[in-house]
């Protein structure tokens, strides 16, 4: 019993150090343990759910299911999913007013999936119901590049 108890330790240990390194490497170690919070609530189902997706080898979908979920999720309780994107994380006081602002925005609450992509170089990028608005850095010296380069072969 004992020996069944510390291999279980183990394990556990062994793999809550691969996805901290994991995250850590990405610079999500905040976001994956809010994610992880999470997916401990809503372990029952969810693992019971995993469950026959492996044993039925339909794990190809779990993509699929987890945006068919999101929708459904979202028609069910009116609640707008936004990914948004910037080139460093958000600190508490940026993310509420990004919450507050995309509330105001959509006229409906809001559940924000941030990400963090440094190649942005700064600004934001906004994506939501299938609509992407882009204030990056990037975006903005890419267009007037575009603009240059158009006047200078005229």
């Amino acid at each position: 019993m004992a020996t069944s108890s510390r291999m279980e330790k183990d394990k556990v240990e062994t793999y809550a150090r691969t996805l901290l390194e994991a995250a850590k490497a990405e610079g999500r170690e905040k976001r994956d343990l809010r994610a992880l919070d999470g997916l401990a609530d809503a372990l029952g189902e969810l693992s019971d759910t995993l469950k026959v997706i492996l044993e039925r080898g339909d794990e190809q979908l779990l993509p699929e299911i987890a945006q068919r979920y999101s929708a459904l999720f979202h028609a069910e309780v009116d609640v707008v999913a936004v990914d948004v994107t910037t080139a460093i994380p958000l600190d508490d006081n940026l993310r509420a007013e990004v919450e507050q602002f995309l509330t105001m925005e959509y006229d409906k609450p809001v559940f924000v999936v941030e990400h963090v992509d440094p190649s942005i170089i700064g600004g934001i990028i906004f994506n939501a119901r299938g609509e992407r608005r882009d204030a990056s850095v990037r975006t903005q010296l890419e267009n007037a590049r575009r603009v240059l380069k158009a006047k200078g072969g005229e």
